[in-house]
């Protein structure tokens, strides 16, 4: 694919930093047909169904007191644009994830009322998606401090029991919240039947918590569940929360070294191709009020980004990323997975390597050779 376009490698600069935007090389469309090989097989519907939660994580930037998105009316008020999608998609994809998010879904002030209107809600997506052929399943995210746990346990089984395949999402962190107690019985009570996955967001505090690996309990939980290190996703005033480049690839290098089997970084080790990991190809995220989004939300701007801000649509990040890193002619394309577009894109992300992140972490698994910096 490299040679049907000549496309520039130009390292970042200051000056494009300050500039109002960059122009990604060639067109949305060219950008797509040149990454089909790589688009994932799953799709993916956000379904962010409101911001209010019972505790505050410094990775997460929620209106935690907002009331927006919670009553019946306004779940059910989302499903006329999930159903476009899950009909857009039709026949391009294997199978559909929806992702219910919050805010805290499961807070016990109102779970009985939640349960009842999240069961109805994904009885009817089920309905939509099947009429279009999807196979599909549904994970929920939590923090997992709830005191409701049958109630969330019934909510799960009379969705399967309905043919919807329904995990729990896990919610880590190493500090900053309550660990121990009611969260570990609850996920030693949910177990592997029920819960998917682990998740952690790989802010800098937590990269560098994680890299100086005193955490037992997290060591227990690598032993015992899939775990996914998701990448932090960058908001106004809250730069020192994101990774430098030579940070996210220390940090890559302790995960091969240490704790291989943690996604998404096991794909990377293990196989020789791999899809991209974002899913914006094949995405959509639903907010509270029922606006949508590839994945960034409304108070992001051109001030953030170095690429034209585009809110429903990341082909412009993603090919100036593949611009930036000469990705089409790079001996590793078919087995990068690539990174985070919103996070890569963000203006005052530090760019402190002088390459690709990506390239010098396969260097190190494939030839042993360690990126140092100068």
């Amino acid at each position: 694919m490299s040679q049907l376009l000549e496309i520039p490698i130009v390292p970042i600069s200051q000056a494009k930093l300050d500039a109002p935007f960059e122009e990604p090389s060639v067109s949305k469309d060219v950008t797509k047909q040149l990454l089909e090989t790589k688009r994932p097989v799953n799709g993916e519907i956000e379904l962010t169904l409101f911001e209010n939660c019972n505790i505050e994580c410094d990775f997460c930037h929620h209106d935690k007191q907002s009331v927006v998105g919670l009553t019946r009316k306004e779940m059910f008020a989302k499903l006329p644009t999930i159903e476009k999608f899950l009909k857009e998609r039709a026949g391009t994809v294997e199978y559909m994830q929806v992702n219910m998010v919050g805010g805290e879904l499961f807070q016990d002030r109102w779970l009985d009322r939640l349960c009842d209107d999240y069961t109805d809600l994904l009885k009817e997506i089920a309905r939509i998606a099947r009429q279009y052929g999807h196979r599909f399943q549904v994970v929920w995210v939590s923090n997992f401090l709830f005191a409701g746990k049958e109630r969330i346990k019934q909510l799960m089984d009379d969705l399967r029991a309905d043919d919807i395949p329904s995990y729990l999402i896990v919610s880590y962190d190493f500090e900053g919240r309550p660990m121990s107690g009611r969260y570990r019985k609850n996920i030693k009570w949910f177990g592997p039947e029920y819960i998917l996955s682990i998740n952690l967001v790989g802010t800098t505090d937590s990269i560098k918590a994680f890299m100086e690996d005193k955490d037992d309990y997290f060591k227990w939980l690598y032993e015992t569940f899939p775990i996914y290190f998701d990448d932090y996703i960058p908001d106004r005033g809250f730069d020192h929360l994101c990774p430098s480049d030579s940070q996210m690839y220390d940090w890559w290098v302790f995960v091969a070294d240490n704790y291989p089997k943690i996604a998404p970084m096991r794909d990377l080790i293990e196989n020789d191709r791999n899809q991209m990991h974002c899913l914006s190809l094949n995405k959509l995220t639903v907010f509270p009020d029922g606006s949508t989004a590839n994945c960034r939300w409304d108070r992001y701007d051109q001030r953030d980004f170095v690429t034209k801000y585009e809110r429903h649509d990341n082909a412009g990040m993603m090919q100036r990323f593949m611009d930036e890193n000469g990705c089409l002619s790079c001996e590793y394309f078919n087995r990068c997975g690539f990174r985070c577009y919103t996070q890569w894109d963000w203006k005052n992300r530090e760019r402190d390597m002088g390459m690709c992140a990506m390239k010098a972490f396969f260097n190190y698994i494939t030839k042993g050779e360690k990126w140092e910096s100068s």
